[in-house]
């Protein structure tokens, strides 16, 4: 800003009314700084530490580690601190997390995620998926209005390992791709954006149900493609269905009855992950798709949402934020 500028800004606040100059204030004493995760959670904790191991409360204090308060259990004898048998147990550097963790909101890879933290790239592949595995199961708790259920298929991958391989390990450019096990994935969908998904052991209705038992309102009109399986967690969970017959060219009932927002979610999902990060093993799939839930909600996925996401999993109140 030139100095003539704000010159004039200092020059109008003896104008400002009672209310403005609370909003300036107010703006002026905004926190820039990212929120310390770590210190949090041990305060917070400190509040009503609890033994890990076996519920027990009113644990004794133990000392420091690594400076962070330890505590012993007076049932169970064992030592911990509030991060122990936590997703973010054990890892360091807890200053670094919101860097990390801004990177994360706009889908940084690894190699540049720890080239921007300066750390080491296992450290970055560790630290990705400790935070994912936080938020992986943050669905949504309920699907309402217009919803729409459909699956999409991946091909199996043991993408990084390198030894016990369950089948023989395939060549890059090899055209053999039927050979491949396909990982059946359901994303559901409503018209609000609320989502929840799974990776399937199998395409049944048992199946289905056992993720969205519970998660549709019973007044929730959902659209999906005709299939016994469709039709049977239909039946269980007494929703109202609409069955779409895609193979005869019926795509749309009633000018709004579709799975054209879901079949959209599982096309921009693959581009994301084999265009993003060249493709995934199928054991974390689950944690990418919790990934992508958080960045396609009705809100953008900003440092401070993130941070709350995973701090809400230690069961306190989370901070403040957008």
């Amino acid at each position: 800003m030139q100095s003539q500028q704000f010159e004039q800004i200092l020059n109008s606040i003896p104008l400002l009314t009672n209310q403005q100059r609370n909003t300036l204030l107010s703006a002026l004493s905004e926190k820039d700084s990212p929120i310390d995760i770590a210190a949090s959670i041990e305060a917070n904790f400190s509040k009503a530490p609890k033994c890990p191991h076996c519920d027990a409360e009113e644990p004794y204090k133990w000392g420091f580690r690594n400076n962070r308060q330890r505590y012993q259990c007076k049932d169970c004898h064992k030592t911990f601190n509030a991060f122990s048998k936590t997703s973010l147990a054990r890892l360091r550097h807890p200053e670094k997390w919101p860097q990390y963790l801004q990177g994360m909101t706009h889908s940084l890879t690894l190699r540049p995620a720890a080239k921007e933290c300066n750390i080491n790239l296992d450290t970055s592949f560790r630290w990705r998926h400790r935070f994912l595995q936080a938020i992986e199961n943050d669905q949504a708790d309920e699907l309402s209005g217009i919803a729409e259920i459909d699956e999409t298929l991946f091909r199996e991958s043991f993408k990084g390992q390198r030894k016990n391989l369950p089948r023989p390990a395939r060549k890059r450019g090899n055209d053999k791709k039927t050979e491949c096990r396909k990982i059946p994935v359901m994303i559901a969908r409503d018209r609000t954006g609320s989502t929840v998904d799974g990776v399937l052991d199998n395409e049944s209705g048992d199946e289905l149900c056992k993720h969205l038992n519970g998660r549709i309102n019973i007044e929730t009109v959902v659209c999906a493609d005709a299939s016994l399986a469709h039709e049977k967690l239909a039946r269980k969970l007494g929703f109202i269905f609409k069955e779409l017959v895609v193979s005869a060219g019926q795509r749309v009932i009633d000018g709004v009855f579709h799975v054209q927002h879901v079949n959209a979610y599982h096309s921009n999902l693959k581009k994301w992950i084999f265009g993003v990060f060249h493709g995934i093993a199928t054991k974390n799939m689950s944690r990418y798709l919790g990934w992508r839930r958080a960045l396609t909600e009705s809100k953008p996925l900003s440092l401070d949402r993130l941070t709350n996401k995973i701090m809400s999993v230690f069961r306190f109140q989370p901070v403040n934020g957008t």
